[in-house]
């Protein structure tokens, strides 16, 4: 393992809930609100696929007004909610990432999230904290496509490869196998995943049922070096 790239939103922090809140506003104001199994597909995607999720639901169609506005409005919501309420770490992630620091490897955010609201986040963390960031609107194309992944490997200088992806998300597991990462897939206590979606990553990626609380740098090295044989 020479890098780690890793998921912002349900992986570093524990946003996911903010950005419940502003998909639900978002469904409402598109006239009916989301099914908790429909906003569990939200997670991880892009702001344009969360709106056309919303938007089908309510039975209007998704054009490119409706999804700009309401991108526009989502993310206001978000920001706003940062400010209100901060920001919290995942358990376990500051220290992994201190001793990361200290072995000399690259940690790469890498997020769906675009600039616009991720530097709120990123801010609140310490840019010190990462060796640089991918934003959503900073690629071709948002995961579930491989490009952030192979942005982030990129910026890390390192064979995707030799890259651990840390992920909370179908969406971003998918992402990060296409690009060709080992994958640690931790999601949400509150995002058990499918166990069809369990059996069809592993490998090459290992699921994590809990966080990374008494984790430890060696310990993701293990994961790579087992998902790598």
């Amino acid at each position: 393992m020479r890098a780690i790239l890793w998921d912002m939103d349900g992986s570093l922090i524990d946003t996911e809930p903010l950005w419940e809140v502003a998909t639900y506003d978002v469904s409402e104001r598109l006239g009916r609100r989301l099914t908790p199994e429909l906003r569990a597909k939200c997670i991880g995607n892009t702001l344009p696929d969360t709106i056309r999720i919303c938007a089908d639901h309510a039975g209007i169609e998704a054009t490119e007004e409706v999804i700009t506005r309401e991108s526009e409005f989502m993310e206001s919501r978000v920001a706003q909610l940062i400010a209100e309420r901060g920001i919290e770490w995942r358990p376990g992630v500051r220290d992994i990432i201190e001793q990361a620091h200290e072995a000399g490897i690259p940690v790469v955010l890498v997020t769906n999230t675009r600039r616009r609201v991720a530097d709120y986040c990123i801010d609140a963390m310490g840019r010190d904290a990462f060796a640089d960031t991918v934003c959503g609107d900073e690629v071709p194309a948002g995961k579930p496509a491989p490009d952030p992944y192979l942005r982030g490997a990129d910026i890390a200088g390192v064979d995707p490869a030799d890259c651990l992806a840390l992920e909370d998300s179908v969406t971003g597991v998918r992402s990060a196998i296409a690009a060709g990462c080992r994958v640690l897939w931790a999601p949400m206590p509150q995002a058990a995943p499918p166990a069809d979606a369990i059996a069809e990553f592993a490998p090459p990626a290992e699921h994590l049922d809990g966080d990374l609380r008494g984790w430890s740098l060696d310990d993701l090295r293990a994961v790579h070096a087992s998902l790598s044989q």
